[in-house]
C-alpha cells in the first residue's frame, strides 16, 4: 500500500459521494411524481490482499442503485383495484338511474300518474264536460311523454356503457404495448445484473391502471420481465403482446326498435374475451343486467296501467253511446311506446265515463251454404245485416239487436276462409250492423263470431266508469304472487322499485368504499417504504456533502505528500 493507493481511496470516495448526491437529488426531484419509488445507493467496502497485513481497505465500492418497494403490496393493490373498477361502474350506473327517475320529486313519473288519475276523479264530477275530458287526455299525453323520456334516457345510459367499453379496450391495448416495451428495457438492463428502477416504476404504474380495467395476474421471470394473464388468457409476455378488438351485435327490442351490444375478442384468434372483474366487467353487468332490470320494471308499470285502464274503459260507454273503445293503444309493449289510442286522440267524446255491461258471446250465420247468391236487400254485390244477440239462421227472425260489439272481437269466415275487416266487410260497432263489401262467396256459409256488451247506456251524466278507473290507483294491480293474485298498487310497486334502487346503490357504495379504504391502507404502507421524505433526503445531501469534502481533503493531502516525496 502506498500513496497512490491512498489517492485511489480518495477518488473512490469522491465518486461515491457524487453518486449519492445524484440519487438524493433524483429522489427530491420526483418526490411528487405518482408511482415513483425512492432510490437508495448500495455501497460496500472494497479491499485488497496485502502480504504483510492481510486484507487492506481499498476505499468504497458502489454496488448498485436499488429502489425501495414492496412487490407484495403492489400485488394486493392490484387485487383490490379490479374490485374498485367493478364497483365504481356499478355505483355510477345506479347513481345515474337515480338521477333519471328523480324520486321523490314533482318531475318523477308517479307525480304524473297521480295527475292522470286525478283528472279521472275530476271527470267523474262532471262526466259530460268536454273540458274535463280534454284534461284526462292532456294528462295522459303528459304521462306518456314522461314514460317515453325515462325509457329514452335509460337506453342512452345503456348505449354509453358500450362507448365506455370501447374506450377501455383501446386503453388496454395501449397499456399492453407499453408494458411489452418496458419488459424489453428491463430485460436488457437487468441481464447485466443491474436494476431497471425507473422502468419498473413505470411498469408497476401501468399494471395498477390495467388491474382496474380488467382482472390480471402477473408472473415475473429471472430477467425481471412479467407475463400478464387475464381470465386464463395471456395478454402480455416477454415475447409479445396481444391486441383486443370490439365486436357489435344488433338485436331487436320488444317495441320493434333495434339496439347494439359491444363485445370484446382477441384480434389474433377471434376468441371472445369476457373479463371476470374490473371496470369492463362492471360495465357489462350494468348493460346486460342492471339497466335492463329497471327498464323492465318501468315497462311493467306502463303496461300495467295500459291493461288495467283499458280493461275498464272498453266496458264503459262513451258520449256517443257505445263501448268497446280502448283508452290506451292496446299494442303497447312498455314505457317506450305507451300512447293513447287513435280513438281518444281523435275525439275526447270517446272517453268512456259511463258504466258498461258484461261481455257476452254471440254468433250468427248470415248466408247458409247453397243459397245460390248473396242476395240481401236485392244487392248481390253488397248487403248489410243487423246482428242479433243470439244465434239465428238467415231464415229466423232477429230476436234482439246486438249493440256495442267489442272492437277486435269480430271474426268473419266464408267457408274455411277468414275475411278481413275493411277489405271484405265493415262493422258498425255501436249499431251492431255488418256490411259485406263485395260478393264472391256464393255457395259458402258466412259465419260471424263476436262479443258484445250487455246493458244499456245510462246517458252522458253517468260517471260510474270514470269512478272505477280513478279507483284503480288504490287497487292491487301489480306484482302478482305465485298464484296470480296482484299484491301492489301502482304507487306501491313503483315505490318498491325506487326503494330497491336505493338499497342497491347503498350496497354498491359501501362495497366501493370498503375496497377504496383497503387500497388506501396498502398505499399508505407502500408510501412508508417507497415514498420520498424531503427531510431524509436533505440529511443524505448533508452527509454526502461532508463525505465529498473529506474525500477531497484526502486527495489534497495525499497530493501534498506526493509532492514532498517527489522533491526529496
Amino acid at each position: 500500500m502506498g500513496l497512490f493507493s491512498t489517492l485511489g481511496i480518495g477518488t473512490r470516495g469522491l465518486f461515491a459521494a457524487q453518486l449519492g448526491m445524484d440519487v438524493a437529488g433524483q429522489n427530491i426531484s420526483n418526490a411528487d411524481v405518482e408511482g415513483y419509488s425512492r432510490k437508495r445507493l448500495n455501497m460496500t467496502a472494497d479491499y485488497r490482499y496485502d502480504g504483510k497485513f492481510g486484507q487492506m481497505g481499498f476505499g468504497v465500492d458502489v454496488v448498485n442503485i436499488d429502489r425501495l418497494r414492496d412487490a407484495m403490496i403492489d400485488q394486493q393493490i392490484r387485487r383490490q383495484n379490479k374490485e374498485v373498477g367493478f364497483y365504481e361502474e356499478i355505483d355510477y350506473a345506479l347513481e345515474q338511474i337515480e338521477n333519471i327517475f328523480t324520486e321523490p320529486s314533482d318531475t318523477g313519473v308517479m307525480h304524473f300518474v297521480d295527475q292522470f288519475f286525478d283528472s279521472w276523479e275530476n271527470l267523474a264530477n262532471n262526466p259530460s264536460d268536454i273540458s274535463a275530458r280534454t284534461m284526462v287526455k292532456a294528462n295522459a299525453v303528459i304521462m306518456n311523454d314522461v314514460f317515453h323520456n325515462l325509457s329514452a334516457e335509460m337506453r342512452d345510459l345503456r348505449l354509453n356503457t358500450n362507448d365506455k367499453i370501447a374506450r377501455h379496450v383501446d386503453r388496454i391495448n395501449e397499456i399492453s404495448k407499453k408494458v411489452h416495451n418496458l419488459n424489453s428495457e428491463i430485460g436488457i438492463v437487468e441481464i447485466g445484473q443491474q436494476n431497471a428502477n425507473d422502468s419498473r416504476d413505470q411498469r408497476d404504474q401501468l399494471l395498477k391502471e390495467l388491474a382496474k380495467i380488467i382482472d390480471i395476474d402477473t408472473i415475473e421471470n429471472e430477467q425481471g420481465q412479467v407475463t400478464v394473464t387475464t381470465a386464463g388468457n395471456i395478454l402480455v409476455s416477454p415475447a409479445e403482446f396481444r391486441q383486443l378488438e370490439t365486436t357489435t351485435a344488433t338485436f331487436t327490442r320488444t317495441d320493434g326498435t333495434s339496439d347494439v351490444d359491444v363485445g370484446i375478442r382477441f384480434a389474433d384468434s377471434k376468441t371472445t374475451f369476457i373479463p371476470v372483474s374490473g371496470a369492463i366487467r362492471g360495465l357489462m353487468e350494468c348493460r346486460d343486467t342492471l339497466i335492463p332490470e329497471y327498464e323492465s320494471r318501468l315497462d311493467s308499470l306502463a303496461t300495467g296501467l295500459v291493461e288495467k285502464v283499458n280493461t275498464n274503459h272498453v266496458q264503459g260507454y262513451n258520449l256517443l253511446g257505445y263501448s268497446g273503445v280502448y283508452f290506451f293503444n292496446p299494442e303497447t309493449t312498455g314505457a317506450s311506446d305507451i300512447n293513447i289510442s287513435a280513438s281518444i286522440r281523435a275525439d275526447v267524446q270517446n272517453i268512456a265515463a259511463a258504466t258498461g255491461g258484461a261481455a257476452n258471446m254471440g254468433s250468427q250465420i248470415v248466408v247458409p251454404a247453397g243459397s245460390g247468391q248473396l242476395d240481401f236487400g236485392n244487392a248481390p254485390q253488397q248487403f248489410s245485416k243487423t246482428l242479433g244477440r243470439f244465434f239465428n239462421s238467415a231464415t229466423d227472425p232477429i230476436s234482439e239487436r246486438a249493440r256495442n260489439i267489442i272492437n277486435g272481437s269480430v271474426v268473419v269466415t266464408a267457408g274455411a276462409t277468414t275475411l278481413q275487416e275493411g277489405a271484405d266487410y265493415h262493422i258498425d260497432y255501436a249499431s251492431g250492423t255488418i256490411q259485406m263489401l263485395h260478393g264472391g262467396y256464393d255457395g259458402q256459409a258466412i259465419a260471424i263470431d263476436f262479443q258484445y256488451r250487455s246493458g244499456d247506456f245510462a246517458g252522458p251524466g253517468d260517471n260510474a266508469n270514470a269512478i272505477a278507473i280513478a279507483e284503480l290507483r288504490h287497487q292491487l294491480t301489480m306484482a302478482p304472487d305465485p298464484i296470480g293474485n296482484d299484491t301492489n298498487t301502482f304507487t306501491q310497486y313503483y315505490s318498491a322499485m325506487i326503494g330497491q334502487l336505493g338499497l342497491e346503490r347503498n350496497e354498491a357504495s359501501a362495497s366501493l368504499e370498503t375496497r377504496e379504504f383497503l387500497i388506501q391502507q396498502y398505499e399508505t404502507h407502500q408510501d412508508s417504504i417507497s415514498g420520498v421524505s424531503l427531510d431524509e433526503e436533505m440529511a443524505e445531501i448533508i452527509k454526502y456533502q461532508h463525505t465529498f469534502s473529506a474525500a477531497a481533503r484526502v486527495i489534497t493531502t495525499t497530493g501534498h505528500m506526493l509532492e514532498v516525496l517527489m522533491n526529496m
